[in-house]
């Protein structure tokens, strides 16, 4: 019998993460690398703003904008001035913590070109409701 293969669409078989939310992990480690930010802390820190409305990690302030029944919409700022907004599915909130294993992320930023992309995380969307 054949082994199916992933092609990279909809969500993964067994724990894994879809390939929406594995993006989403990807880019909260990569502010957590860009701020000096411990990845299990960054993560602690949307938990408690979701549960709280608005938390602390190092330089960064993070508020919870926005609730609904399936995500929470985030707003990272720094000293007053935007980083970056956007949603995160309930499910993610609710695990242990996702980004625990800081060297694996670390790993797989480690391309310069996504070191490059640092810069870029000024890109503010808007909430989509």
């Amino acid at each position: 019998m054949r082994k199916r293969v992933s092609r990279g669409r909809g969500r993964p078989r067994g724990k894994q993460h879809s390939s929406a939310d594995f993006r989403l992990l990807q880019y909260l480690a990569l502010v957590s690398i860009k701020y000096g930010i411990d990845a299990h802390d960054f993560y602690d820190g949307f938990v408690e703003a979701w549960k709280r409305g608005e938390s602390t990690c190092g330089s960064l302030s993070i508020e919870c904008r926005r609730q609904t029944r399936d995500k929470a919409i985030f707003l990272l700022t720094n000293r007053r001035k935007v980083v970056a907004q956007f949603s995160i599915p309930k499910h993610i909130l609710e695990e242990s913590n996702p980004l625990k294993e800081s060297t694996h992320w670390q790993s797989v930023l480690s391309s310069r070109d996504q070191i490059r992309s640092l810069s870029d995380l000024k890109y503010l969307r808007p909430a989509q409701a």
